[in-house]
């Protein structure tokens, strides 16, 4: 008789885990997704001696995103996050190739947030308390030739820069897509000739 209501107890409770279970990554991992426009941009120097291409941040802790009546609070809604993540390479022409090329910390120029570099930078945009503002301002010094960025390291996206939360704990990651349709041409990249 044990055997049975042990069986049956077992039977129950699978049943009641799989009624309980999800296929969707989105819910197993704690993802929510949002889309704003235009947080992420590309700059060359206006001074000639400085031949850098800038990738700058700004994304407000009180953000207006598609589709959302009143801002989302990006800080509140991970639960503190500290930072948003993106990435993005560059490839340089050669040869009529186009080929990508591995950046050093010698080539950045660090203004706001933090980097990790090799065959993709990986880019922090960090919480700045005082302006309650993401920020990130790096610099790419780049020798002389023709080169395109793209961001999204293994993304399919073409104009849209991908930010995710680095939350922690059990709170919410903020997926937040970003289209720049400004410095992006339709292939998405950025192209650009240093001399």
């Amino acid at each position: 008789m044990k055997t049975i209501q042990y069986f049956f107890f077992v039977a129950v409770a699978t049943v009641l885990m799989a009624a309980d279970c999800s296929n969707k990554d989105s819910e197993f991992y704690n993802d929510v997704f949002v889309t704003s426009p235009d947080l992420v941009t590309i700059e060359r120097s206006v001074i000639p001696e400085d031949h850098a291409v800038y990738v700058n941040a700004s994304v407000p802790k009180l953000l207006n995103a598609t589709n959302l009546i009143k801002p989302l609070d990006i800080y509140k809604t991970t639960g503190g996050a500290s930072k948003l993540n993106f990435s993005y390479e560059v490839e340089q022409l050669v040869d009529g190739e186009w080929e990508y090329i591995e950046i050093t910390n010698a080539q950045l120029q660090i203004i706001k947030g933090t980097a990790q570099v090799g065959s993709f930078v990986l880019a922090n945009a960090v919480y700045n308390s005082v302006n309650e503002t993401y920020e990130y301002r790096v610099g790419l010094n780049l020798p002389a030739g023709t080169y395109r960025l793209s961001f999204g390291y293994n993304s399919n996206a073409n104009n849209i820069v991908e930010l995710r939360s680095e939350s922690i704990n059990n709170n919410l990651f903020l997926n937040l897509n970003s289209p720049n349709t400004t410095d992006l041409n339709n292939e998405g990249y950025y192209n650009f000739t240093i001399n």
